[in-house]
């Protein structure tokens, strides 16, 4: 049976729950800010360097620099980090967390919903399936035009509330650290489309269309790169040719993209 989320009243009751979720084991946690929803993080280990060096090379190969892999930062670096991307965010106008409070080693941020952009998408059909992933188009676009990027916009990433509407969680790196602004904008749209196209299977012609209209509100350098990163990355769609017995979740959605991608470059091509 679920448990109440522990109600914290001021900075020593926070600490004390910092002191416990490590003793669990535990980075992240649902909690009760004085009668409100929020959320604890504490610093996690900075994840090895090499792998986020093969695929930089990788992408620098292929001449995607605006798909460079960000590497999270850990410790005390990595929460500062989150704070100041949030901070930074909600200067622009963005919905995002609100930062609480914060330690050297935890952050306390505000709860912006419980329900997932993804979790729509799932449960949807038709047009109310396009009205979402319209909405979650929209919400990225918007952050650019406020100067801003996100970093992570998975499906899963974007948070749905009736009284704030939608907003984005999980800001642990920057890719600013490796990239451009604009590269990071461009960057944006992919793990958008990766985490939805699923979801539109059986109707490529059409989300690529909603892409085409979505694309249209981007500067012409993001627009731009935006089909260079989708022409380049088409190739992916060869997993779908894998045994089904080899076809879990994410490997499908790597073929869904894929497919988008192969069909969304023909339409390109047609225009």
């Amino acid at each position: 049976m679920p448990t109440d989320p522990p109600r914290l009243e001021s900075r020593p009751e926070i600490e004390a729950e910092v002191a416990a979720m490590r003793g669990n084991g535990r980075h992240i946690a649902p909690v009760s800010w004085q009668g409100a929803p929020a959320w604890l993080k504490l610093a996690v280990a900075e994840p090895p360097a090499w792998r986020y060096q093969i695929q930089g090379a990788v992408a620098r190969l292929l001449g995607l620099s605006a798909l460079q892999p960000v590497r999270p930062r850990g410790g005390t670096a990595g929460i500062g980090n989150e704070a100041a991307r949030l901070d930074a965010l909600a200067a622009a106008g963005a919905h995002v967390p609100q930062v609480l409070a914060r330690g050297a080693d935890w952050l306390l941020i505000s709860g912006i919903g419980r329900t997932t952009l993804e979790s729509l998408l799932r449960h949807a059909s038709g047009e109310a399936r396009l009205a979402h992933w319209r909405t979650g188009a929209a919400y990225i676009h918007g952050v650019h035009a406020a100067g801003q990027y996100l970093g992570q916009p998975f499906a899963r990433n974007l948070v749905w509330s009736p009284e704030g509407g939608l907003g984005a969680i999980d800001f642990e790196d920057d890719p600013l650290a490796v990239m451009r602004r604009d590269e990071a904008q461009m960057r944006d749209w992919i793990p958008y489309f990766f985490s939805t196209a699923v979801y539109f299977e059986t109707d490529m012609a059409t989300l690529c269309a909603e892409i085409e209209a979505a694309l249209a509100n981007e500067t012409p350098r993001v627009r731009d790169g935006v089909a260079r990163l989708m022409r380049r990355t088409a190739w992916v769609a060869i997993a779908r040719r894998l045994p089904r017995a080899l076809r879990r979740r994410d490997v499908v959605k790597t073929a869904c993209y894929g497919e988008l991608a192969r069909q969304c470059r023909g339409r390109a091509g047609r225009a």
